[in-house]
This record gives C-alpha cells, structure tokens and sequence, in this order.
C-alpha cells in the first residue's frame, strides 16, 4: 500500500490553513490573560479598581481610583476589544479556509477527534501532558509527509490518548466551568460522552465513538501513580505494558485537517517509535489475531514513510534509546526485508 502524494495546489492551502490555526492559538492564549473583567467598585464612599477572574465575581482589588489606575482600566478593555476583534477576524478567515480544504478533498481527520484536539491545546494539554497513540496517529505522519494513505489504514471508531503522568498536571478551565478531567473535556466536543461503567478508562458517544485513556505501567509494582485526570467521576487510565516506550519518544508535532475542514494539532509519538511499538505489539501472543495484522501493516507503512520523507530520522539504536537495543536492530532487519519487493528476501 503505497502513500499517494497531494498536490502543489492542495500543499498550498494546507499551508494557508496551518499557518492561519497557528495564528488562531496565539491570539487565543493571549485573549486568555483578559478573561473576566475590570470594573470600579465602591467601599466605604471611595472607589477601587477591582478585577474580576470569573463568573463568580471572584478577584482582588487593583487599588483605589487615581490617575493610574484610570490608565490600566482603559488600557485593560481597549487590549480586550482589540483581542476579542482580531479572535473574531481570524475565526471569519478559518471558516473560509474550511471551505477550501473540503474543497480540494484535504478534510480527513474524523471531525469529533479535532474537536477534541484543539480543546486539549487550547487547556494546554496536548503535548505537555497528552499525546495521541494509535491509528489516529497516522493522520499526523501522513500531513507532515504530504501524503494520504490508504482509508482502509486509518479507519477507526476509537482514539487513544496517551498520559504522560511525569508532566505535572495542570487542569484549568477558562470559561470558568470547573474542570471534570478528561470526561468534561470531551462532553465539551460532544455532550453524549459517557463512561462505559465506573472507574472506566474509555468514554463512547451515542455514535459508538471510543476514547481510551491509556498510560505506562508503573516500574514498581509497589509504586502506586495517579490514574485520574480530573476528580473522581473521570475515566480512569488503564495501565499498559512497554508504553513507557511512546511516552519517552520525542514529541512529533502536526497541523491537521478534520473532517469538518477546520485544523487542529495533534501531538503523537516520533513516527519510529510508532513503528517500532506497533511491530511489537503485532508479534504479541495475548494480542488479539484480528488486530496483529492491521499492527504490522500500520508498523510497515509508518516505516516506509520514515525511510522516504523524513531522512533526518534513521532506525538506529543511538536515535531509540527508549527502546531495547535488540528490538530496534530485529525490527530494522525486518523492515527493510519486507520493504524490498518479492523475489529480494526468502
């Protein structure tokens, strides 16, 4: 199965789009730092300049009212106004560019699993503590590589978010809701999120959609780590085996398109790591039959990619220290034998 490249015209909206979620995000999280408001408030027949934090009327005084503090309040809601003008102006720009990237058949990513992405980045999440895993993750490879692959490969009903428990957690809420963990992130992307009974690791919607929160093993089994997100009614990650592997790869960043035509961005391990892992995983006894063959040609397709767009990243043990030296010399010895056409292996 070989990857289909996209064309100059559609490199160059994908481009536009990028570009344009980057500078979306920006002025997002610096829109955040004038949420609430700022307004004078009388006490004991004098008035102070008070900002607000949220809904609640919650914040603290600035000081009593004098010409600099009629400076800040001004200088507070003319930044605001400019702010929210330029967040409105960029959201006018996206829904055009949606149309384009629907128009030149870039819109592949399944809509729900963008709107998830760009509520984790916009909590800072994605990336610092989060990261996608599994077939979703070829969404990623193939943007950064200019290529589609075939639909049968990244079909999927479910999306695994891998927790990097090393990262401090930090759960906030912007819009001063307060934060439920990963189960109230999704209810925002779709309010039909349940968890499959309690103190579950996956959430379906009322399509059948599944997000699985999965995270490495413990080193010790007497070492006990949080498995919670948020309070105690959110999905409980379950524990895995070798995804200290995933964890401990670096980062691999990339703008994507969902269905819908609006970007996101996704973080998901470095591609060879992906490869390396899903390779693993399809030579494991207790895998599923079904799913070993889908592992290996995810493995050998990720590879092949690797090896043709992204040359600065070699299959050698010095690059994959998170892996056994063994593993990634056997996995290189057998990609590189299927990767030869018949008649060049036994």
């Amino acid at each position: 199965m070989e990857p289909c490249e996209i064309s100059n015209e559609q490199r160059r909206i994908f481009i536009n789009t990028a570009q344009l979620h980057e500078a979306y995000m920006d002025a997002f999280t610096k829109e955040l730092a004038f949420r609430g408001g700022m307004h004078w408030k009388k006490s004991k027949n004098k008035e102070y300049l008070f900002r607000t934090i949220d809904r609640h009327g919650n914040g603290k005084s600035i000081g009593p009212r004098s010409p600099k503090t009629e400076t800040i309040y001004q200088e507070f809601h003319t930044k605001k106004k400019r702010l929210r003008d330029n967040l409105l102006n960029l959201k006018e720009k996206l829904k055009g560019q949606a149309r384009l990237t629907k128009a030149v058949k870039l819109a592949r990513v399944p809509q729900l699993v963008t709107a998830i992405l760009r509520l984790l980045e916009q909590r800072q999440l994605m990336g610092r503590n989060l990261k996608v895993i599994g077939t979703n993750a070829l969404f990623a490879y193939e943007a950064k590589a200019g290529v589609f692959f075939e639909s049968d490969l990244t079909a999927t009903q479910d999306m695994d978010i891998l927790w990097d428990i090393r990262s401090r957690l930090r759960l906030w809420s912007f819009d001063n809701v307060d934060p439920a963990g990963l189960i109230g992130i999704l209810r925002k992307a779709d309010r039909s999120f349940a968890m499959i009974g309690e103190k579950n690791f996956r959430a379906v919607n009322r399509s059948g959609y599944m997000v699985d929160l999965v995270k490495p093993e413990p080193k010790s089994i007497r070492v006990k780590e949080s498995r919670q997100m948020g309070d105690a009614e959110d999905l409980m990650a379950v524990e895995i085996r070798n995804l200290h592997w995933l964890v401990s790869s670096p980062p691999f960043s990339q703008p994507v398109i969902g269905e819908d035509g609006f970007p996101a961005n996704m973080i998901v391990p470095d591609p060879r790591a992906f490869a390396l892992h899903k390779l693993w995983l399809s030579e494991q006894y207790d895998r599923e039959p079904i799913k070993k063959n889908r592992d290996r040609a995810q493995a050998l397709a990720v590879y092949k990619l690797v090896v043709q767009y992204f040359p600065n990243l070699p299959f050698a043990p010095q690059e994959l220290k998170m892996f056994p030296k063994q593993i990634v010399t056997e996995a290189k010895s057998l990609f590189d034998k299927e990767a030869l056409p018949p008649g060049y292996g036994e």
